[in-house]
């Protein structure tokens, strides 16, 4: 383990036995094999450091700032609502507020030259949570089609005409299934 002792997983391991002890008192029993349920738990409470790790590093707004030489708060914005620089939206905080943040690769030290192309391409919306989401994991992940490399590596390397077209069909099969996956019960698809 690299930066959670065993006691903190301990302390995780007894936290989640007494909220789903407390959750069945209410509920009822488990509708799944409890090993399943326990699996799904571990994987949940991490999925952040696994799109961390995947997709990540991640600057924060005032991150994103620095990197494109201290302009404004609104000129970020600016730049992610023309489709220039791709923001991903975090869960809501306690406060209500939704949360973006920037995946780091982006500013190579500047903004990739090609980026605002291949987000227009595959249809960037950045009002949409989950279409950042789908294109910052369709970049940064090894694509048969490109022989094994990862979009992200030949729009490093300014091979963006056979991305545009990738993107294109990754839009179009994402779009559908996120409008498909909005119009699925939570509890049809659980």
């Amino acid at each position: 383990m690299t930066n959670t002792t065993l006691d903190e997983v301990d302390i995780s391991v007894r936290a989640f036995e007494g909220e789903l002890r407390a959750q069945l008192a209410l509920y009822g029993s488990l509708a799944d094999d409890p090993e399943s349920v326990g699996r799904r738990a571990a994987r949940a409470a991490t999925a952040g450091l696994a799109w961390a790790a995947d997709v990540g590093p991640f600057y924060d707004t005032s991150g994103a700032q620095a990197a494109l030489d201290g302009v404004s708060k609104q000129a970020v914005s600016q730049r992610v609502t023309a489709g220039r620089l791709l923001a991903l939206r975090l869960t809501p905080d306690r406060s209500g507020r939704e949360r973006l943040v920037y995946p780091a690769w982006q500013f190579a030290p500047t903004v990739l030259r090609n980026l605002p192309r291949l987000l227009a391409a595959a249809r960037y919306d950045p009002d949409r949570a989950v279409s950042g989401w789908t294109i910052a994991a369709w970049l940064t992940t090894a694509d048969p089609a490109l022989a094994g490399s990862t979009p992200l590596e030949l729009l490093r390397a300014d091979h963006v005409e056979p991305l545009l077209h990738i993107a294109a069909d990754v839009a179009a099969s994402l779009g559908s299934d996120e409008r498909a996956s909005l119009r699925t019960p939570l509890s049809a698809s659980a």
